[in-house]
């Protein structure tokens, strides 16, 4: 699917770019590098439960994995086409505008989520996921 787009942060200390490390003082992620934010949320997705549900016409999202890992599900409404994803701990997930999604909780998970657009009840479309 060429709306979902999923790359694990590299570890490194690297001054450009998205990325995370961990030393002595703990874990450092910078999740977002020179993109505007008009949204940013943080969920906790308890094991065996779901969020979601749902796609945008105008909202894009992108989430971090903080901890934790969990099953997501990807349906492109106007073909069709469906993908499934296991995400853990460092994993970035960009969903483009128009694509259902559906997150389940494989293990006690922990995730932020930020948008270029600023959230609108609105736009958050309920759709059958077949799951």
């Amino acid at each position: 699917m060429k709306k979902v787009f999923i790359e694990n942060l590299p570890e490194t200390r690297e001054p450009e770019g998205a990325k995370r490390w961990v030393d002595e003082k703990g874990e450092f992620a910078q999740i977002s590098y020179r993109e505007d934010i008009g949204h940013l949320a943080f969920f906790e997705l308890r094991e065996g439960q779901t969020r979601a549900n749902h796609y945008h016409e105008r909202k894009e999202e992108v989430f971090y994995v903080v901890s934790g890992k969990i099953k997501a599900v990807f349906l492109d409404p106007a073909n069709g086409e469906k993908e499934t994803f296991i995400l853990g701990k460092g994993m970035k997930l960009r969903v483009k505008t128009g694509v259902g999604h559906l997150f389940y909780g494989i293990e006690d998970s922990r995730v932020i989520e930020y948008s270029p657009q600023y959230y609108d009840k609105t736009d958050a479309h309920r759709i059958d996921m077949g799951e």
